[in-house]
């Protein structure tokens, strides 16, 4: 689970990479005061996916391997 956690922080932070570069783009081809290019949407979806990603990622426990010989009853 924890490689899914990580893999939904990845996501997010290509989606905010995303947003950033087609906010670049639509700011060059339109004038800045439109602004309705979808860019700051991927941005917003991206930080919720890391941010989601992250915080599972850091309370989901790690497992840790068994010792072998030991008992643990």
């Amino acid at each position: 689970m924890r490689a899914l956690f990580a893999l939904l922080a990845v996501l997010g932070l290509a989606g905010i990479v995303f947003g950033v570069i087609t906010i670049i783009q639509g700011a060059q081809r339109e004038p800045f005061s439109y602004e309705n290019y979808g860019g700051p949407g991927a941005i917003i979806g991206g930080l919720m996916l890391m941010a989601l990603g992250l915080y599972l990622l850091s309370v989901w426990p790690r497992i840790e391997p068994r010792s072998r010989g030991v008992n643990h009853h």
